[in-house]
């Protein structure tokens, strides 16, 4: 029972010291739609869960990196791939600097974890590796778009004209 008293005492005190926590403060790159880097939470430091966080719950409690997401608008697809083997990661996509709006999470078993947020208005946008239960591992992650069906059938018609107008 102290032991549980002093856990929610410690995590208490650790909310409020980072209460005014920002995605932004703990950016380490910015990305833009198309855009790929390769990464690592190995010695990274656990700034969104637990006693050391501004963010409460959930299994966020390995070394964590965040990147700025400038987003033009459209279907968001991000991609994480790593080799579980070495240390299982996840992926999520944060809808507002103060990491309160989670607008899609991957925490799978595999070695590829995928968040897809569909008609993503433009607009800046955060996304976050994280280490389950303080796992670490390197990884490679890429933001990509979904063109919608009618934005791939002008792109296909565009295509075809281009096509048609080199015979003429």
């Amino acid at each position: 029972m102290k032991t549980a008293a002093s856990l929610i005492a410690v995590l208490g005190l650790a909310t409020a010291a980072n209460a005014g926590g920002s995605l932004s403060a703990l950016s380490i790159g910015t990305l833009s739609g198309g855009d790929s880097v390769s990464g690592s939470t190995i010695g990274a430091s656990d700034d969104l869960a637990g006693a050391d966080g501004f963010v409460l719950g959930g299994t966020w409690t390995g070394g964590d990196d965040v990147y700025s997401l400038d987003w033009a608008g459209g279907d968001l697809v991000a991609t994480l791939d790593f080799i579980t083997a070495n240390g299982d990661i996840d992926l999520y996509v944060w809808g507002d600097d103060g990491a309160t709006v989670l607008l899609g999470s991957s925490e799978g078993t595999g070695d590829q974890e995928v968040v897809e947020v569909l008609g993503l208005a433009a607009g800046k946008y955060f996304i976050m590796v994280d280490g389950w239960l303080g796992d670490e591992n390197r990884y490679d992650l890429s933001v990509n778009g979904i063109p919608s069906p009618a934005s791939a059938a002008l792109l296909g018609l565009g295509g075809l004209v281009a096509t048609r107008r080199r015979r003429a």
